[in-house]
């Protein structure tokens, strides 16, 4: 719903379109998911139009900003949700947001961008237990069959209903220079840990504070950061394999993403990348869906409870609602 995080991306006014909709349709519900940076976009003008505007249309809206490993999703993915009702249904705005099924922090305790201590990540899903079954791959090669058998309780639902077939196993063909890179690397070091030389000429004029997990390889141990569409390049992020000299797939990544093994992308591999890349995390979307139906069904969770107790935000209150308004859209 929005582009480039400048004010002027005129991307930045398809929330407009939803208003639009919203009012054409008058939806008993309505689920609007962007990235963290919405709240401070342009000093929170944007999220206070989007707020304010469904109010107008006679809706009750609240937001709050959601992890996907949370949920299950072994990622460090951070999403914002907005969920408005309806107003003659009598559903107050805070209702609808999912209590987190793993870790041990209620929503608003942790916080994007900023460092999570080792032992609150403990009940995540670590890289081990969501791809460690998947068989060996060279980078510009696809394998197509399972070579072992699921050892975790993740990796035995994403291949619910499959017997051999493995889709989308494929890394992306590397340069020789970087899978020299690559070769020099252990689990969780990065460009800084490579000689100098070998690094491109851009990065060699690079602070060491900046840029810091381009070419790191991933742990086993560790939870996946958040997958991006360009995470077939090593200098995007952390998507090197903890082991192989390679990228991780495009099936790794979408099992980071939630999908089952049994979910095929099709298309050109660019496009696959993208749809992979671009994805709500499935977990996290099933978690809302569940609890959205329940409250449509009369059975609601509990409502939002100061979602940003730790980074307040003026114009949202303490059940995510809008409390300061501003010019209506």
């Amino acid at each position: 719903m929005l582009g480039s995080r400048v004010v002027w991306d005129q991307r930045n006014n398809l929330f407009r379109e939803v208003l639009r909709l919203s009012e054409e349709l008058a939806p008993r519900a309505i689920v609007i998911e962007n990235v963290p940076g919405l709240v401070s976009l342009a000093g929170g003008a944007y999220l206070r139009a989007i707020l304010e505007g469904l109010n107008a249309r006679g809706y009750s809206a609240a937001c709050a900003e959601l992890l996907a490993a949370s949920y299950g999703a072994p990622q460090m993915r951070w999403r914002l949700i907005i969920i408005a009702w309806r107003r003659d249904l009598e559903i107050q705005a805070g209702y609808g947001f999912p209590s987190p099924t793993h870790g041990q922090n209620r929503i608003g305790e942790l916080l994007p961008n900023v460092t999570i201590r080792p032992h609150e990540l403990d009940g995540f899903v670590t890289t081990r237990q969501a791809l460690g079954d998947l068989p060996a791959v060279m980078a510009g090669e696809q394998v197509e069959l399972y070579s072992g058998k699921p050892q975790s309780a993740y990796q035995k639902s994403m291949r619910e209903g499959l017997s051999d077939e493995l889709y989308n196993h494929y890394a992306a063909k590397l340069t020789q220079a970087n899978l020299e890179r690559l070769a020099l690397l252990r689990p969780g070091q990065d460009w800084r840990d490579l000689p100098h030389e070998m690094l491109p000429p851009g990065m060699q004029r690079a602070l060491r504070k900046d840029h810091t997990r381009r070419y790191r390889r991933m742990t086993w141990e560790g939870i996946p950061r958040s997958v991006v569409t360009r995470f077939r390049d090593p200098k995007t992020g952390e998507y090197t394999h903890p082991e192989q000299n390679r990228t991780i797939s495009i099936r790794e990544a979408a099992r980071l993403q939630g999908f089952p093994d049994r979910f095929r992308f099709e298309g050109t591999r660019s496009s696959q990348y993208e749809q992979v890349g671009n994805a709500v995390p499935v977990p996290l979307a099933h978690a809302i869906a569940t609890e959205v139906r329940n409250c449509l069904e009369g059975n609601p969770g509990s409502r939002l409870d100061h979602p940003f107790r730790r980074r307040p935000v003026p114009l949202i209150g303490s059940h995510g609602e809008l409390v300061e308004q501003g010019v209506l859209v």
